[in-house]
């Protein structure tokens, strides 16, 4: 076989090739796109695949096409200060838990999907609001679902629904956190500094009276300053350092010794 016709074999089985790749992706895939896409939804994968009757060609298809459609969606900043809010909001509704936990969990659910709405995700209202965070956040979906169905029970009541309510909302916290996520945290405002004892400003009354009453403890401390300084004088005379002293009385040995020095 000459060279020019293997060649055009092996061009020809890289055609089919190619085209057996891009029929799987046209049709959902198998095999890795399946397990890229099982992996990247979670539970949110299963859940699709329960709506589609355990179709997973359906399934994978669906979720395709949500990523193809909010993959690139835009997620707005969220500032600092609108960050702050939201937090104390949530503080608040987990305190309002314990007196009307329907009330505080379906107050979750909406404050949930504004926040999202802020970040750039469609409404609440909107068919696409939970299709678009699952593509962004769909291991937290799961409990955001759980809050929302929750709030549209009516006439449950006693330990166990209380105790519903309560996972509910924390699986609900989870989405919370995720959208709170990136959001460049509150400027840290600085505590009051407070005046030392020390630092206090004496009572000027005091301050007379202390130094009146102890007029010798002042002269001693002068003293002893201006004897720590080299050339303080005082009344006139130099006054000399111990060092000083020793010094003056061996100069004064060495000139008694010539016949110069003064004797005692």
């Amino acid at each position: 076989m000459s060279t020019a016709a293997i060649l055009s074999v092996v061009v020809a089985v890289l055609v089919v090739a190619a085209a057996v790749v891009a029929l799987t992706v046209v049709r959902g895939g198998t095999g890795l796109g399946g397990v890229r896409l099982k992996h990247r939804f979670g539970p949110e994968y299963e859940r699709a695949l329960a709506h589609h009757d355990g179709d997973e060609k359906a399934t994978r298809h669906e979720l395709s096409q949500r990523v193809k459609r909010y993959g690139r969606l835009e997620i707005r900043p969220l500032a600092a200060e609108d960050a702050e809010r939201f937090e104390a909001r949530w503080a608040a509704l987990k305190a309002q838990f314990v007196d009307s936990p329907t009330e505080a969990v379906a107050e979750a659910d909406r404050l949930i999907g504004r926040l999202a709405e802020r970040r750039g995700f469609p409404g609440q209202e909107s068919p696409e609001h939970n299709d678009a965070l699952s593509v962004h956040h769909p291991h937290q979906l799961h409990g955001y679902r759980q809050a929302h169905a929750l709030t549209g029970e009516t006439g449950a009541s006693g330990p166990r629904a209380t105790e519903e309510l309560r996972q509910a909302l924390v699986a609900a916290r989870e989405m919370f956190e995720a959208l709170l996520g990136g959001a460049p945290a509150p400027t840290a405002r600085p505590a009051p500094q407070e005046i030392p004892a020390a630092a206090s400003r004496p009572d000027p009354a005091v301050t007379e009276k202390t130094t009146a009453d102890t007029p010798a403890v002042a002269t001693a401390a002068a003293g002893t300053d201006d004897e720590a300084k080299p050339g303080a004088t005082a009344g006139g005379k130099l006054r000399r350092s111990p060092l000083g002293h020793r010094l003056a009385a061996l100069t004064g040995s060495a000139a008694r010794g010539d016949g110069t020095g003064s004797a005692h």
